[in-house]
This record gives C-alpha cells, sequence and structure tokens, in this order.
C-alpha cells in the first residue's frame, strides 16, 4: 500500500514541484524588476503596510488549510463552514485594519501608510471567497492542478504588478497589480473546481478544536519571522526598512523558497503516513537529506556572493543591503533543516510543542533585543535573529525523537556530514579565488558560482564514493538525472545513511 503511495507521490510531484520551482522562479524575476524601477523608500512602504495587514490577518487565522487537510472525509457542511470561517475572519481583519492604520502610520512616522494598509485589507477579502474546494488538489495529491491554479494566481499577479508599476513609477503598481492578482485567482477557483460552498457554522465546534493551536503557532511563527523587520521599520528610514526587507525577501531564495515547491506536496504525504511511523521516519529521513544536500551549498553560496550579485542584479543603489543578506541567508540555513521536522510534529498532531518552539526562539529574540535596546541598528537585529534561531535550533529534533520511536541524533546526521563537508571545501575555494582574481562583478559572480558548483559536487560524491555509495541524497540525484522521470520514482531511497 505505501509502496503505491510513495510511488504516485514521487512521480506526480516531480511534475507539481518543477511548476511551482517555475512560479517561485516568476515571483523572484517581479522583484529583481520592481527592484530597478523603484527605490528603497517605495520597497519601505509597502513592506511596513505588509507587516501590519500579515500580522492582522495570523492573528484571526483558524488554521482553515490544516483542518481541512487533516480530515480523512470531510463532509460538504465541513467545507462549508471552513468557507464561513474564512470569510468571518477576514472581515474582521479588514475591519480591524482599516482602524489600526492611522496609528500604523504614526508608529512609522509616515503617512503614506495609512492608504497602503486599506487597500492591502480589501485584498484580504477578495481572496477569502476563493473556493475552498481548490484544498482538495493538495489533499487529494493532484499535485499539477495545485501547481497550474497558484502558476496562473503568480503570472497574473506578474503581468499587471510590473505594468503598472512601469506606467505609474509608484509603490501603487505594487499594490493595485496584487489586488488585481488576487481578485483574479478568485474567479479563476470556481473554473477550476466545481465545489460551490455556502454559508453555514455547522461544524464550527470541530473546526475550531483543530485550528486553536495551529493559530498560537500562527502567530509565534509569524511574530518571529517579521518581529525583526517590524523593529527595523521602528527605528529606522523608510530607504532602509526597504532595503532590510528586499534583503530578507531575497535571503529566502536559496533555502526557504527552494523547498516551499517540496514543503507543499509533505504535508499531505507526511499525513498520509502518520499512522505508519516507519514509513513517517523514513520519508522524513530521506526529504531531509534530500534538502540539506541543496540548501548547505545554495545558502552558503548565497552569503560568498552577495557582493557580487546585489549590483548585478538589483542595481548600485541596493549595495547597502549586503551585510543584511549574508546574516539572513545563514540563518536560513538552520530553518530549512527544521522544516520537515516541523511538519512531521505536525500531522502527528504536535501543535502545541511547536508552538512551544516558536514562543521560546521569539522570547530568546525578544529579550536579545530589549536588552540591547539603546543600541540596536538593522545589522544588529538580523544577528539577534540569527543567534534565537542557532539557539533554539535542537528544541524541534529533541522534541521530534521524544515522539517518533526509534529516531537518534545518528540517524539524523546521516545526511549532513557529506553536505556540510563539500560546503568547507567551497568557502575556502571561493575565498582563495577572490584573493587571487580581479574582474569586474558579472564576471567574478560567475567564476563564483561555477567554481563553487564544481568543489562542493566533486566533494560531496567523492565523499560519497568512499563511504562505499551508501543509499542517500547522492543516489537519489544520480538515479534522477541517469533515468526518465517515471522510473525515478522507484528510485527513491528507502533509508538514508
Amino acid at each position: 500500500m505505501f509502496h503505491n503511495k510513495k510511488h504516485s507521490l514521487t512521480s506526480g510531484a516531480i511534475i507539481m514541484i518543477a511548476m511551482r520551482w517555475i512560479d517561485r522562479l516568476v515571483g523572484i524575476v517581479s522583484t529583481f524588476i520592481l527592484a530597478r524601477i523603484l527605490v528603497p523608500d517605495d520597497f519601505g512602504i509597502v513592506a511596513m503596510a505588509s507587516v501590519i495587514v500579515a500580522f492582522a490577518d495570523i492573528i484571526f487565522d483558524l488554521g482553515i488549510n490544516i483542518a481541512l487537510i487533516q480530515r480523512k472525509n470531510p463532509s460538504q457542511a465541513y467545507y462549508n463552514t471552513a468557507w464561513t470561517l474564512r470569510i468571518l475572519q477576514t472581515a474582521t481583519v479588514a475591519a480591524v485594519l482599516m482602524i489600526l492604520a492611522p496609528f500604523a502610520a504614526d508608529y512609522y512616522k509616515d503617512a503614506r501608510v495609512t492608504a497602503v494598509i486599506q487597500m492591502m485589507a480589501l485584498s484580504l477579502m477578495v481572496t477569502s471567497f476563493e473556493n475552498v474546494g481548490i484544498i482538495n488538489f493538495q489533499k487529494d495529491l493532484r499535485f499539477v492542478d495545485d501547481a497550474k491554479y497558484v502558476l496562473f494566481k503568480r503570472l497574473v499577479m506578474f503581468v499587471m504588478t510590473i505594468a503598472l508599476t512601469f506606467v505609474l513609477q509608484s509603490y501603487w503598481g505594487m499594490i493595485i497589480g496584487a489586488f488585481c492578482g488576487r481578485l483574479a485567482a478568485t474567479i479563476r477557483s470556481y473554473m477550476v473546481h466545481p465545489m460551490r460552498p455556502r454559508f453555514a457554522l455547522s461544524e464550527f465546534g470541530e473546526i475550531f478544536g483543530i485550528s486553536q493551536w495551529v493559530l498560537v503557532k500562527n502567530i509565534s511563527s509569524f511574530l518571529d519571522r517579521k518581529m525583526h523587520i517590524f523593529l527595523v521599520g521602528g527605528l529606522a528610514t523608510t530607504r532602509i526598512t526597504g532595503g532590510y526587507t528586499l534583503a530578507a525577501e531575497i535571503s529566502d531564495v536559496p533555502g526557504t523558497d527552494l523547498l516551499a515547491p517540496i514543503n507543499r506536496v509533505l504535508f499531505p504525504a507526511f499525513a498520509r503516513a502518520r499512522d505508519n511511523l516507519q514509513e513517517l521516519t523514513r520519508l522524513l529521513l530521506r526529504v531531509q537529506a534530500i534538502q540539506v544536500m541543496v540548501t548547505f551549498p545554495a545558502c552558503v553560496g548565497f552569503v560568498l556572493t552577495a557582493h557580487e550579485f546585489v549590483p548585478v542584479a538589483l542595481g548600485e543603489k541596493w549595495v547597502f543591503i549586503v551585510p543584511f543578506i549574508q546574516v539572513l541567508a545563514l540563518s536560513n540555513i538552520i530553518q530549512s533543516i527544521n522544516s520537515s521536522a516541523n511538519y512531521v510534529l505536525t500531522v502527528i498532531g504536535k501543535m502545541r510543542l511547536l508552538a512551544l518552539t516558536s514562543w521560546i526562539q521569539l522570547g530568546l529574540f525578544s529579550t536579545g533585543a530589549f536588552l540591547l535596546r539603546h543600541d540596536l541598528t538593522p545589522e544588529r537585529i538580523a544577528q539577534l535573529r540569527m543567534g534565537a534561531i542557532v539557539m533554539t535550533f535542537g528544541v524541534s529534533y529533541s522534541l521530534l525523537m521524544r515522539n517518533i520511536p526509534g529516531l537518534t541524533v545518528r540517524m539524523l546526521a546521516r545526511g549532513t556530514g557529506r553536505p556540510l563537508l563539500g560546503c568547507l571545501a567551497m568557502v575556502g575555494a571561493l575565498t582563495l579565488l577572490e584573493a587571487e582574481v580581479a574582474a569586474p562583478n558579472w564576471l567574478m559572480l560567475l567564476l563564483k558560482v561555477a567554481t563553487g558548483v564544481l568543489v562542493y559536487g566533486l566533494v560531496v560524491l567523492g565523499l560519497w564514493r568512499l563511504a562505499g555509495r551508501p543509499d542517500g541524497a547522492e543516489s537519489y540525484f544520480l538515479n534522477k538525472l541517469k533515468r526518465p522521470a517515471p522510473a525515478a520514482a522507484a528510485a527513491v531511497p528507502s533509508e538514508v545513511k
């Protein structure tokens, strides 16, 4: 039974992940184009408003998607209640935002924030009417349908945002473009799925029973991800806030954004295996090894090429964000390792433990910020965030091992040794290259990327051969390269060493 599920998961997920990466690529390209058209001050206005809007949205988030995916056979009444709750939740958020917008502008010392927050609130209301039936794309592992829908939304938003920003030469192009993308996606959701939800609250009690700890976890996770941006917005200029926010977004690319498509597949996959701990453990080890193999060199490489990447991709006006990118990208290495563990804890119903972990990390960051409140700078805020992430690194895995019998540190570490040594070799090679070669930024960037890929690949493959070619991430990727996609589905390693 699980063999068939794994085969279906892997073969379908290959296409879905590729499409989701295309979606992320479109978003990244959009960011780079907007960075060329706009100035840091424009990004600052949008960033300031986005933090307030997202925080208000998360406070009232009932975790409806998780409740629907975890429920094995939800009735139509369950879907109707979920859809109704989402609309009520968003209407509450929109009303709160309309009231708080002027106060947010006072905190940021910029009156332009008020109108932007209010427009974003309207965008949230549009999204709340999205067809709840599209959740079944994830629930039923219909990866291609899910990816097509998300990609449609991204492309509409991309075209509208770039066109409007180019015409208006203002941050309003980003705001209105996002609104158009959300509206188009909501309409499209009723075209791609036949479900027609109605207003109902008959299943409120059961959904809320699942969602209350999701809500606690979401609030802490949001604060952990956005509190540093909020603090920067309060103590720095709009220009610095815009630069810091763009740095945070770009820093997510090599770690979080590379994993986002995989993680979207993982949650329903883990959910299906939650009653078989042996299978769940096997899936966790396999996925973690593959994630580490990709994200370790991507994040480290991004840190080492930031000085060349920023002026080439964004322009000289953004060079001041290089230190932000380097610190935040390092933080994402730890975040990427924790992602699969967090998904497993979620599907086995340990949301309280996840919430506790998030609050511990947030508490450490807040304590550091309070102690250094008279000497805070954007650079120091980024460093505090990284420190809090590092100090809570082991908490998630400690909780995971307590709840997954048989899982050990040795098993978890098997997939990290070779990538770690490969990264160390890459750091040495790029440091030597930078000391010995003088070249324009674009050429140095190409040389660093080529050298990093070559050195990392050779070291990892060499260590893998010396270890006797065990099943692991290396064999997984080599099989993908050697075989057609359908055959590769059977090549997923059963155990990571």
